[in-house]
C-alpha cells in the first residue's frame, strides 16, 4: 500500500509500506494493506511505517502534529500541520527539539507583530473617531 503525508508546505514522505502504525484521540492503531476504507483525527504523535527494502523489513518514524488520516483500498494519506520524519527515534527527538526552538521564536516574534498591528489598528480607530467628532 502507499503511504502519503504532507504538511501544508511539503510532501514529508510518498512511498510503498507494507504497515502504519498511527494514533487518534481514541488510542494507537495499526493498517495492514487492504484495510478496510476508514477516516479518522490524528494526535500529535509518532507514526510508524513498515517498509520493505534489499536488506529485508525496515522501520522508521514519523512525528505528526494533529491532522486527518484517510485509508482507501490501497493508499493511507495522512495530512498535519507538522511533520518530521527519521529512521530513528534518537535523531527525531533531536529534530523535535530543534524545531520546538525554532517554533517558540517564531511563535515570539508572530505574537508581536500581531500586537504592533492591533496598537496600530487602534491608533487608526482613535483618528477616525476624533475626526469624526469634530
Amino acid at each position: 500500500m502507499r503511504l502519503r503525508v504532507t504538511a501544508p508546505t511539503r510532501i514529508i514522505l510518498d512511498r510503498e509500506v507494507t504497515y502504519v502504525q498511527a494514533e487518534d484521540p481514541s488510542g494507537r492503531f495499526g493498517i495492514l494493506p487492504r484495510h478496510e476504507p476508514y477516516l479518522t483525527a490524528v494526535v500529535t504523535s509518532i507514526l510508524v511505517y513498515r517498509y520493505q527494502d534489499s536488506g529485508g523489513q525496515r522501520e522508521s518514524y514519523i512525528a505528526v502534529r494533529h491532522g486527518v488520516l484517510r485509508v482507501t483500498k490501497d493508499e493511507v494519506q495522512v495530512a498535519v500541520r507538522e511533520a518530521h520524519a527519521s529512521d530513528n527515534l534518537e535523531s527525531l527527538q533531536e529534530e523535535i527539539r530543534k524545531a520546538r526552538e525554532t517554533g517558540s521564536q517564531r511563535s515570539y516574534r508572530s505574537a508581536r507583530s500581531l500586537y504592533k498591528m492591533q496598537i496600530a489598528a487602534w491608533r487608526r480607530l482613535m483618528e477616525y473617531e476624533d475626526v469624526r467628532s469634530r
